[in-house]
């Protein structure tokens, strides 16, 4: 029996690989669904062209890339803090430069090295962190062994070269490189990644610290999600930026050089607003939640079960929650890490003859043991429309949490939708916070209205504190939705029971519903001043440019069309030029395109790939990225095996 339905996975899940191919034609952009926006909050923004050199200092420029690369001259030789794209080589005649002696590396980004890679050989010497030199000289196997499926790692890793290049020298704080007489000391100022370093030294008779991406300007960072590490980390990323502005301090520099943003010329000013805003979120973001304390299996109202399970098997295992009709049918909300001895005797303590499940989301806690609800066959599986995808086709997306086989839904609902089911009516609506792919669920149950809010809300943990969700935007977060289409939700309907799936379920009045709403106001407001971007979604949103599959499996030689998803945040059109960037073995007959978006649009471009046959390994492709001017550099990734 076990053979059987391990093998019945193995085909769901090549299944899932199959399918996992766009339906477009090799030419035709697709028009998608626009992101959520404020029209209230419309701006006139936009990214400054790249392109530019500007001196600092007598022997400091800066070039601005698809990062700040620093050129500090001595003579016709150069040091390089970063490389960006490598467009910088074409610059350095003007000022003088012959020679690039060595190129100091902050961290492991694309937008920082891309352009070693392409280089492939270099007469220079190239200095990078220690702790994340597999990053740049071991690529090959990070790729191989990247996980996707359960994950919930949200570090940067993926903002990976997507091929191995030579490192002269690793280096971690503590290190000294001396350079034509200047002394290069490193910093380990861990943040943005968790092996970051930065390089401080005296130049021009100025104190300067080049710091990479810990800090973008007086309370200012490049983006949002790089900060969150863990899945439940979500102020790691700051509580580990405070320690390195300590070693930064401890230098007392003159200016901060960021990779992003301009020269910080009251490093301790700005640091101290960075400081003062994270206060802030962490009082914001770390959970005011409880933890379940009830794993029996119970009776909330006469129609209405929580499944529980075993106390030892953790909450992963306590998520699911049942309407019983008196006609023997069951109605489960998320069905996750269930025990199944609790869903035998829950079918026979309440005379269940038959099953319909749906779920909050796609996660594994919520999902993953479906399959076992398929042995009797008598079961129906309802699905949200926005999740359908994602749940039948997990191998297509790069997320948190995602299983590895696919789950179909036999019926597909949308938003708003209401359902006749065993005399309940049930509204099934779109609720977006934890992850844009959420539902949720509200009807009335024995005179009670009820909302099932899955990981969106949970039971406070400190009463006198504000209501707050868990914001993870690696699960596809936007400010103008988000929490806020969530808690707007929630007081529209004004539920008299809310069950969350992690905790307890609980009776909010509406003055806690408000407060929620106005918690989740502020979240994008302080995330729209913290990030430096003309927009701050695209700091917020983590995969505002993504492949669509994230990940295929090819079949001998047979060509296949991927898509770049990409969505203009900004309330003007965006000019985007796409430049595939492939590795050896794949090609295409047009990896370069240009197109123009309207304003807070969405789009899909495929691309037609082929990868010659007999070449087994999982490899990279990026996508290399100018928007309306801007070298953002190879913002988005995929894989092909």
């Amino acid at each position: 029996m076990l053979l059987r339905w391990l093998t019945a996975l193995v085909l769901l899940w090549l299944a899932a690989l199959a399918a996992a191919q766009p339906p477009a034609s090799p030419a035709t952009i697709r028009a998608l669904a626009r992101p959520p926006f404020d029209p209230a909050r419309a701006h006139d923004r936009d990214f400054v062209p790249s392109g530019s050199l500007r001196r600092l200092s007598e022997n400091l420029y800066l070039y601005d890339d698809s990062c700040n690369v620093y050129i500090i001259r001595n003579g016709e030789n150069a040091t390089l803090i970063n490389f960006g794209t490598g467009d910088v080589l074409k610059a350095l005649a003007g000022i003088g430069v012959r020679t690039i002696d060595r190129v100091l590396v902050t961290h492991h980004h694309r937008d920082q090295v891309q352009g070693l890679a392409d280089l492939g050989k270099y007469e220079f010497l190239v200095t990078v962190p220690g702790v994340e030199a597999r990053y740049f000289e071991n690529v090959e196997a990070f790729w191989q062994s990247a996980k996707i499926y359960i994950n919930y790692d949200l570090r940067s890793h993926w903002n990976t070269l997507r091929r191995s290049i030579r490192v002269d020298q690793k280096v971690a704080g503590g290190d000294r490189i001396e350079w034509r007489g200047i002394e290069f000391r490193v910093l380990d100022t861990p943040g943005p990644t968790q092996g970051s370093v930065s390089y401080s030294a005296e130049v021009d008779g100025r104190r300067v610290v080049f710091t990479g991406d810990l800090i973008a300007g007086a309370g200012k960072v490049n983006n949002w999600f790089d900060l969150h590490w863990d899945y439940y980390g979500f102020t790691q990323g700051i509580d580990t930026s405070e320690k390195s502005f300590g070693r930064v301090r401890g230098e007392s520099p003159a200016w901060l050089l960021p990779s992003h943003g301009g020269p910080i010329e009251e490093p301790a000013a700005a640091m101290a607003e960075n400081s003062r805003v994270y206060a802030q979120l962490r009082e914001m973001l770390v959970p005011n939640t409880s933890r379940r304390a009830k794993s029996e299996m119970r009776q909330i109202l006469p129609h209405l079960i929580h499944l529980g399970g075993p106390a030892s098997e953790g909450t992963g295992s306590l998520t699911s929650y049942a309407i019983v009709s008196d006609g023997g049918k069951a109605l489960i909300y998320d069905y996750g890490y269930v025990n199944l001895e609790q869903l035998r005797q829950f079918k026979r303590q309440y005379k269940i003859n038959h099953i319909t499940v749906t779920f909050s989301h796609y996660h594994d806690d919520h999902i993953i043991r479906t399959y076992e609800l398929l042995r009797d066959g008598n079961i129906d599986i309802w699905v949200l429309d926005k999740m359908a995808d994602v749940l039948e086709n997990p191998t297509r997306y790069r997320l948190p949490c995602l299983i590895p086989f696919p789950i179909k839904a036999s019926r597909i609902v949308r938003d708003g939708e209401r359902v006749k089911w065993e005399g309940y009516e049930l509204e099934f609506f779109h609720m977006p916070g934890q992850t844009e792919f959420h539902q949720g669920l509200a009807t009335v149950v024995d005179g009670k209205k009820v909302m099932f809010t899955g990981d969106n809300t949970w039971n406070k943990g400190d009463v006198k504190r504000v209501r707050n969700g868990p914001v993870v935007p690696q699960n596809e977060y936007f400010l103008d939705g988000g929490f806020i289409t969530c808690a707007r939700k929630m007081l529209d309907y004004l539920p008299d029971i809310v069950l969350p799936a992690h905790t307890e379920e609980y009776s909010p009045s509406k003055a806690d519903l408000e407060e929620f709403l106005d918690w989740a106001y502020r979240v994008r407001e302080v995330m729209t001043g913290l990030i430096q971007q003309p927009d701050a979604n695209f700091g917020m949103d983590y995969r505002w440019t993504h492949f669509y599959p994230f990940r295929h499996v090819t079949e001998g030689e047979a060509p296949f069309t991927v898509e770049l998803v990409v969505r203009n945040h900004l309330y003007k059109p965006a000019r985007v030029e796409v430049r595939l960037k492939l590795p050896e073995g794949v090609k295409s007959p047009q990896a370069a395109r240009s197109f123009t978006m309207e304003p807070k649009s969405q789009v899909a471009v495929p691309f037609r790939l082929q990868r010659a046959a007999g070449s087994g390994q999982r490899v990279a492709v990026t996508a290399d990225i100018m928007l309306n001017g801007r070298r953002l550099g190879e913002v988005a990734e995929m894989v092909i095996e």
